[in-house]
């Protein structure tokens, strides 16, 4: 996010010059201006370390990354006072002092920008606050943190002095960023071993879970090798002696299993000792398995990181999101349709592991696990499985859009030739380059992202009497792009937008070698801007209606054979009920689920024509789906999702039922109609192709029992209902 910032930054017309001094724990500051230099690649920024400080002053737009302990860190003088100790704080011969560079740079009238990496840890000292206000004398500092100790107040947030987005945790699970759940000591009873201590079994289980994904990994053509994170177990920053002792133990186990510093497949990350650490994060590395203690845990950015050991001599743990942070993140940032792989593991010899009383946590962590039962009778369902397509940004299809309705506009054919299109498009566009010298805007053509779309046409058209320079076109084009984009994404949008826009005037004439000439045109006459800003708007209210029809086909081509999956795991959330006839050899099913759920199951359990039943889990491919689409009245567009029904079951008589509890107003809600609808529709689908048989429909709960809908259009209406019975 910072890095999208700088990249941002470095496109505005900002009031004032400025440099950048980015902060950071350990060693992170080094990671992060690696991160950076890949982003920001082709901006104008320049990023350094303190050795590479000169003598002058920070030239503008540099960005110097330091470790912050160090830089902060002070001794006691002779004098009683405390001064700083770091030698590039000192003061020193050749001038590379960063007090003397960052005076140098405040007197040629560059600004600082302070930016500080995990701000919760060692920033808000005594040390930190002084090392600000002496040294540093910030402009502007953004404090960067998982977890923020700034509170926006009710009266900033009112004043717009501040603002708070918040982002739900199952949104960043669905945008495929993080993994979907993280499992706890996921079958650890296979390594039981009653000669063995709990630190081997526990680490037997992981370094077999790691060579299970390595296959998956493989099976499935993606080039990541996982990795095992091993904590070491006292709670101190040093080596301890019994983190030793542990280690030793550790590297005797792996040595027995080839993973040795030697070979590369183990590194260690401590204070006092470190191996093996180059290119580690790197999806393919060849490390297999890194041994640390505490600096891992911050900031560090290795998304191949998979599974996680932690040995300590603790009895009790609670556990949360950001116990775990370090192998949440998914490779390539994406999900890959295989449970194992889109999950993290955790093996621990913690006795007492305790979930967080969050409704996120208890989802995510499963602890409990469900075998499925020897011998019952399998049933295979085609299902789909939803991966976000939605981006917030505009797609290869608005560009298709966008000509479509300048076309329109101009009253352009696919039958009429270029010398046409170009004499069309010049009765209302400026073309001619006597036409385009001196209508550059003086004022901000854009500056303000945020309120562009009411400003462009409504800005004062004061204009330069000047020959416009390339430079100065290109960049005022840039902006117009990125403003025309908004409110999509502009860094993923601006492709589209321009794309389009350059097809558009290819069909004037206008080929690759004159692009240059399109953007004079562009940039140079306001009443080109005015003209193109309507078209455009119109093509993102038509791009809006349509877009969901493309993410939905992009969607349904996920499609596979539903199974009972062998193992299900749970969270905090469930709890272990009694049932004879469930699928599993143990019954796990939500604390919070509803009384006509809890009324279905005791019916199904009870009765003599059903010979298994299970309880559909919801959003994960393992799960049941069906595609369903249902109008949003809110927004006037089409909403595509996937439909997970409450229960699959199993009758005697060798046919499958598939049904879906309601009560009250979620009878009538909009989605219900659109459910129940689609549901009938994948049993006729089924029955056409002559697959197994397969009934059900959607169940209400009232106060004389429990009613089937299972026709063709859904109604509330309960006269159009049939008393359920098995």
């Amino acid at each position: 996010m910072m890095a999208e910032l700088l990249q941002t930054l470095s496109g505005e017309d900002l009031p004032g010059k400025y440099v950048f001094l980015w902060t950071s724990l350990y060693d992170l500051h080094s990671q992060s201006k690696e991160k950076l230099a890949d982003y920001l690649q082709d901006s104008r920024y320049d990023l350094i370390t303190l050795d590479k400080l000169n003598q002058g002053a920070l030239p503008e737009n540099t960005v110097l990354f330091v470790n912050w302990h160090s830089l902060t860190t002070t001794k006691q003088a002779e004098n009683g006072a405390r001064d700083w100790s770091n030698v590039y704080v000192k003061d020193r011969e050749d001038g590379r002092s960063i007090i003397e560079v960052l005076e140098k740079t405040r007197e040629e009238g560059r600004e600082i920008i302070l930016i500080v990496d995990e701000a919760h840890r060692n920033y808000l000292t005594d040390n930190s606050r002084r090392f600000v206000s002496e040294i540093i004398q910030p402009k502007l500092t953004i404090e960067v943190s998982a977890t923020p100790l700034i509170n926006v107040s009710a009266e900033d947030l009112a004043s717009k002095n501040a603002g708070f987005v918040s982002v739900p945790f199952d949104e960043v699970v669905k945008s495929g960023l993080i993994k979907q759940e993280t499992l706890i000591n996921s079958e650890i009873g296979d390594y039981v071993n009653i000669a063995a201590s709990a630190d081997k079994i526990v680490l037997d289980a992981a370094l077999a879970k790691r060579i299970e994904l390595a296959r998956l990994y493989e099976e499935n053509e993606v080039p990541v090798n996982p990795l095992v994170l091993i904590q070491l177990p006292s709670e101190s920053a040093a080596t301890s002696a019994l983190d030793t002792t542990v280690r030793e133990e550790i590297e005797q186990q792996l040595f027995a299993l080839g993973i040795t510093y030697e070979n590369g497949k183990l590194a260690v990350w401590l204070s006092d000792d470190k191996k093996n650490l180059e290119l580690i994060e790197a999806n393919d590395s060849e490390v297999e398995v890194l041994i640390f203690k505490e600096a891992v845990a911050v900031g560090w950015d290795c998304p191949r990181a998979q599974v996680l050991v932690m040995l300590r001599a603790i009895r009790s743990l609670t556990f949360e999101i950001q116990t775990v942070g370090r192998i949440l993140r998914m490779p390539e940032a994406r999900h890959y349709k295989v449970p194992a792989l889109d999950s993290a593991y955790v093996y621990t010899n913690i006795s007492g592991i305790n979930i967080n009383n969050k409704p996120e946590d208890l989802d995510f962590f499963r602890t409990r696990y469900a075998h499925r039962k020897e011998g019952i009778s399998k049933v295979k369902l085609p299902s789909v499985y939803l991966h976000r397509q939605d981006y917030g940004d505009l797609t290869a299809m608005f560009s298709k859009i966008l000509i479509e309705e300048l076309n329109h506009r101009f009253h352009i054919f696919e039958e009429d030739m270029v010398n046409q299109v170009y004499e069309k498009a010049d009765k209302e566009l400026e073309l001619y380059p006597e036409e385009l010298k001196t209508p550059l805007l003086a004022d901000v053509v854009i500056r303000n992202l945020d309120t562009v779309q009411e400003e462009i046409g409504l800005l004062n058209m004061e204009r330069i009497q000047a020959e416009v320079s390339e430079a100065n076109i290109q960049k005022e084009f840039d902006y117009l792009m990125k403003s025309w984009c908004l409110p999509y994404a502009p860094a993923r949008s601006y492709s589209k937008m321009k794309t389009g826009l350059y097809k558009w005037f290819g069909t004037l004439g206008y080929d690759q070698s004159r692009w240059h000439e399109v953007q004079r045109i562009i940039a140079c006459s306001a009443k080109n801007q005015i003209i193109l800003d309507e078209v455009i708007k119109t093509a993102k209210r038509r791009y809006e209606d349509l877009k969901p029809l493309e993410i939905a086909h992009k969607r349904d081509k996920s499609v596979y054979q539903f199974e009972l999956p062998e193992i299900d795991s749970f969270g905090d959330n469930y709890e272990l009920v009694p049932a004879q006839k469930y699928a599993f050899e143990q019954c796990y099913l939500r604390k919070d689920r509803s009384e006509p759920e809890r009324y279905f199951e005791q019916m199904l359990d009870s009765s003599g024509q059903v010979e298994w039943w299970y309880k559909n889990g919801e959003t994960k491919q393992q799960h049941f789906a069906i595609a369903y689409a249902y109008q949003d009245e809110e927004r006037g567009v089409m909403k595509y999702a996937a439909f997970y029904p409450d229960y699959i079951v199993r009758y005697a008589d060798g046919s499958t039922g598939i049904y879906d509890t309601k009560a009250g107003n979620t009878a009538t809600e909009i989605a219900t109609y659109a459910k129940s609808n689609s549901l009938q529709e994948y049993f006729a689908g089924l029955k056409e192709h002559g697959l197994e048989e397969v009934k059900g429909g959607i169940l209400n709960k009232r106060a004389e029992g429990l009613f089937l809908f299972d026709g063709a259009e859904y109604t509330p209406i309960l006269e159009s209902w049939t008393r359920f019975s098995i």
